[in-house]
């Protein structure tokens, strides 16, 4: 949300963070669509095959829910086209990136090139797309605006934006209202369902890990029980695993990019004024000043002597540090959460007979993505 201002974020953090601790529209949001996505996974039980493609659409919908009170059917052509959208936008940004992360290929490679790029692969016109779509839903909810029962973030920012608008400190727009709901798709809908890949390849291959879990979850969360945030805190070993997957994927192994204000001294290293600077999270979730033996998957350390789920103090940082961390935190923990433990209620990971997963990266700038469309063997419990 860097070309955002301030207030706007303050906004939307405040949105996202009242929606994490559990607002029970979002969470029942979040619970149907876990519950369908395990529906299409039954689906192909005892089939060695990759996870479903329904899986991000389920994740679409959670944002489509809190961001403007929509949703899809998970095999609709509409949030399939939309996924497909998303993916050519971020593939083309991270292209364009190159030039943030490697600021001195500029020097190598003319301006002519940057554009051949984003000619090449139509970046302005998806974006366009995107922006039009995100306006004509803003359009929609204009026209039945109830300030006095608010259903979502655009209505709520739009309450706010007319609060503010004799405010000439205020920096709140149509136009920054697109590029926010732009920010939250971008942020917040492939980390997550890619963390859902890494919990699915973690469970698959830590057999052991997965047994506790269910051990864990049948106790507190019997088959048809609805889960509630209230479970939460007895799960400590369901919350130690998200975040040892958190840690151990790393998946978000770049932080986001800051600019020196003035020369600095660090580390024996001169940083002069004006540089950019860009948090590599991934070498802390592998520091063993942090983690004990940080190359194996250990969800139990995080649990105490007392056996309740603890964060440590300092190294865990999948969501960023400072006041630039990202600001649906609260949110996708809850999200990710609702997920695992609903799967994990009806559902058991394994790897096919005789084979084995690859748990090596596919990098790009800022992620580190599994290698998708391996095989996984889903069976009903």
């Amino acid at each position: 949300m860097d070309h955002i201002g301030n207030s706007i974020r303050r906004f939307t953090l405040r949105h996202l963070r009242d929606l994490g601790m559990g607002k029970s529209k979002i969470v029942s949001a979040v619970l149907y669509e876990a519950k369908e996505l395990v529906k299409v996974m039954k689906k192909q039980a005892g089939v060695p095959a990759p996870l479903p493609e329904a899986l991000t659409p389920a994740v679409i919908n959670v944002l489509w829910q809190m961001i403007a009170s929509k949703r899809y059917e998970l095999d609709d052509q509409e949030v399939i086209g939309f996924e497909r959208l998303m993916e050519k936008v971020r593939n083309g940004a991270v292209r364009l990136s190159m030039q943030d992360i490697i600021p001195w290929i500029k020097n190598i490679l003319p301006e002519t090139i940057f554009n051949y790029i984003i000619k090449k692969h139509n970046y302005s016109k998806l974006s366009d797309t995107m922006k039009s779509k995100f306006q004509s839903t803003i359009d929609e909810h204009l026209k039945i605006l109830d300030k006095n029962n608010p259903r979502d973030f655009i209505d709520d920012y739009l309450i706010e934006m007319d609060k503010q608008k004799n405010n000439p400190d205020s920096t709140m727009s149509i136009e920054d209202l697109v590029g926010c709901i732009g920010d939250l798709f971008t942020a917040g809908l492939e980390t997550t369902s890619m963390t859902i890949n890494w919990i699915v390849f973690y469970l698959a291959t830590f057999p052991h890990v997965q047994k506790k879990l269910h051990e864990e979850i049948d106790e507190v969360l019997p088959k048809g029980t609805v889960f509630t945030l209230e479970h939460k805190s007895r799960l400590p070993y369901t919350e130690a695993f998200l975040s040892e997957v958190f840690r151990y994927s790393s998946l978000v192994s770049l932080g986001a990019i800051h600019t020196t204000r003035r020369e600095v001294n660090f580390a024996g290293y001169t940083i002069p004024k004006d540089a950019f600077v860009i948090p590599f999270l991934g070498s802390v979730h592998y520091n063993p000043k942090y983690f004990d033996s940080p190359q194996e998957f250990q969800p139990e350390r995080f649990i105490n002597s007392d056996g309740k789920f603890e964060t440590p103090k300092e190294g865990l940082l999948p969501f960023g540090v400072g006041k630039r961390k990202c600001v649906g935190e609260s949110l996708a923990r809850m999200e990710l959460f609702i997920f695992m433990t609903t799967m994990l209620q009806e559902l058991h990971f394994s790897t096919p007979p005789n084979k084995s997963l690859d748990l090596t990266t596919t990098d790009i700038p800022f992620l580190r993505p599994p290698k998708m469309n391996q095989n996984i063997v889903i069976t009903i419990r």
